[in-house]
């Protein structure tokens, strides 16, 4: 009896030192990547924004307006209503905010389009403490057609995202909405949550299998959901619009191939793609801004929108 006793004590002395290090442990480096005070976030966010994209919204006339998200935080956006037929919700990405969408914004204005801009939930003026890894964004994503629509009845939206948002415009349109979307155009995504955060894990210093498992499930049971279910392609097979896929070529974020996977795994008839060889992640349009602008408005030309 004694020995028994003594494997069971044990066995639960084990039990408890390794519950103790899957929260220790998965809890360190899941506040490393979807806290809203990540360390990952904070080095993003050390970009500043110009002048000019913070001068931008007032010179055009952009209202403040805000929502409450499918969970009651309250989300904060920028949105220029001149009652168009077509609207473009923009979305940023991973340690943004709305202000990066400028000039982005700029070229939808010149094709008579009216704008919303967004601050992803844990990024910029909106509330949240858990980043949505585009996944969860997608919720929000739809939250803000809503807006839209109800605004204006008539409104044909485009999707607009960058990084993580352009994974959470993709994740968006999978979902049935009575908004009338007409087309996604992504600009440097991710195809599906899971392999991001393991390919941004690889590239840390701790590169050990059972730590990236460890991190994972704690993630998982965090969110409430499977990071490898939170895939762009599934989702965008779950319906029939135009898809423009914009990628750098030298993109040592999220993998140029990436785009390539979303690419060839859509129908040739709502597809297209432009890689900017030179450019590294989000840069397409900074490498060349005349072909860019070229490149979206050929693609609204091509599927008669606006």
């Amino acid at each position: 009896m004694i020995f028994f006793a003594y494997i069971l004590l044990a066995f639960m002395i084990g039990l408890i030192i390794g519950l103790g290090f899957y929260i220790i442990v998965g809890g360190i480096f899941y506040r490393s990547v979807f806290s809203r005070k990540s360390k990952l976030k904070k080095q993003i966010e050390k970009r500043k924004n110009t002048p000019e994209e913070i001068e931008f919204w007032d010179k055009n006339g952009f209202q403040d307006v805000s929502i409450k998200s499918f969970d009651g935080l309250n989300l904060f956006g920028k949105y220029l209503n001149k009652n168009n037929s077509n609207v473009v919700l923009l979305v940023h990405g991973y340690g943004g905010n709305f202000c990066d969408m400028a000039k982005y914004s700029d070229i939808f204005l010149k094709r008579g389009f009216d704008v919303l801009v967004v601050d992803n939930r844990a990024h910029g003026k909106s509330e949240g403490d858990t980043v949505g890894m585009g996944w969860i964004d997608r919720c929000d994503v739809l939250k803000w057609c809503e807006f839209l629509s109800q605004n204006n009845n008539f409104y044909k939206i485009l999707l607009f995202g960058q990084s993580m948002g352009a994974s959470a415009v993709c994740m968006a349109s999978g979902e049935k909405s009575s908004c009338k979307i007409v087309a996604v155009i992504e600009d440097c995504g991710f195809d599906n949550t899971y392999k991001q955060v393991s390919y941004i894990y690889q590239k840390s210093k701790l590169k050990t299998k059972v730590f990236l498992d460890l991190f994972v499930s704690f993630a998982n049971r965090k969110n409430g959901y499977d990071m490898k279910q939170a895939d762009v392609v599934k989702q965008l097979r779950k319906n029939s619009l135009p898809v423009l896929i914009i990628h750098g070529g030298e993109d040592d974020f999220v993998p140029t191939e990436m785009a390539y996977n979303i690419y060839n795994n859509l129908d040739e008839n709502r597809r297209a793609i432009y890689i900017a060889t030179q450019a590294k992640h989000t840069q397409s349009y900074q490498v060349n801004e005349k072909k860019y602008t070229r490149i979206i408005n050929e693609f609204l030309d091509k599927n008669h929108i606006c």
